[in-house]
């Protein structure tokens, strides 16, 4: 085995997939809610133990703040702080997100554009104004009714640990094995963050950062391949010289 062309493969491998991470997480830079990737890596190592280069190790999810942006649609939430809005998917499945861009459908349900609809709010018929607490409490003004009508509580949720998340193509989180015990509380208590209405929770992408190191992967991939190609040479000219 040609170690400086393996070094030099996995350098090149390593950093293709920093770019293709930053390509995606920029791609979702104005999707709401949208938790960024970080490109995870482990040493690459001979039988004899010696690190010869880096090789893909996945990818971690980042739950860091995103900001958040005020708006003039009542039914949008936010979540200042920690914790994730328990939805529920068409198909009735439990799944969990940042995402706050929330509409009401014909039977009260507060959903996402992907169908998933909010868990524990359901609006009553006739609601013209709904109301959210930062504690997660919704009241609503009802037409035909003089005082507001309850109509369920914004419970937030977190993970013992979020990062193992399964994140899947509808944009939602789902609980693994990994991800440990589902905690259930109140926003604003035991360390969860506030709800806040009409407001949206932008990606938490730093897209000057992401430009940053793009243009960091992009010379180290260079160099790289610089390497490949030097370790090309030599053996190029190793062979020309046994055929000598």
């Amino acid at each position: 085995m040609n170690r400086a062309l393996v070094a030099g493969a996995a350098g090149m491998a390593a950093q293709q997939a920093i770019i293709d991470a930053i390509s995606v997480n920029l791609a979702n830079a104005d999707t709401p809610g949208y938790r960024s990737d970080r490109p995870e890596f482990a040493a690459l190592v001979t039988p004899e133990g010696v690190a010869v280069g880096t090789i893909d190790n996945g990818q971690r999810k980042l739950f860091s703040q995103g900001k958040l942006e005020s708006t003039n649609n009542s039914d949008d939430l936010a979540i200042d702080g920690e914790g994730l809005f328990e939805v529920q998917t068409p198909a009735g499945r439990a799944a969990f997100t940042r995402a706050g861009n929330f509409t009401p459908d014909a039977n009260g349900r507060l959903r996402l554009p992907n169908g998933a609809a909010l868990a524990g709010v359901v609006l009553p018929r006739g609601t013209t104004q709904i109301t959210v607490a930062e504690g997660g409490a919704v009241r609503c003004r009802v037409a035909g009714k003089s005082a507001e009508v309850i109509a369920g509580h914004v419970r937030l949720c977190a993970f013992s640990d979020n990062t193992k998340l399964r994140f899947d193509a509808d944009g939602l989180f789902y609980a693994t094995q990994a991800s440990g015990k589902c905690f259930r509380g109140t926003a604003g208590t035991g360390g969860f963050g506030t709800v806040k209405q009409r407001c949206l929770e932008r990606s938490n992408v730093n897209v000057i950062g992401a430009m940053m190191a793009v243009l960091a992967a992009q010379r180290a991939y260079e160099a790289s391949a610089k390497t490949v190609q030097a370790a090309d040479e030599l053996l190029r000219l190793a062979n020309n010289l046994e055929r000598g």
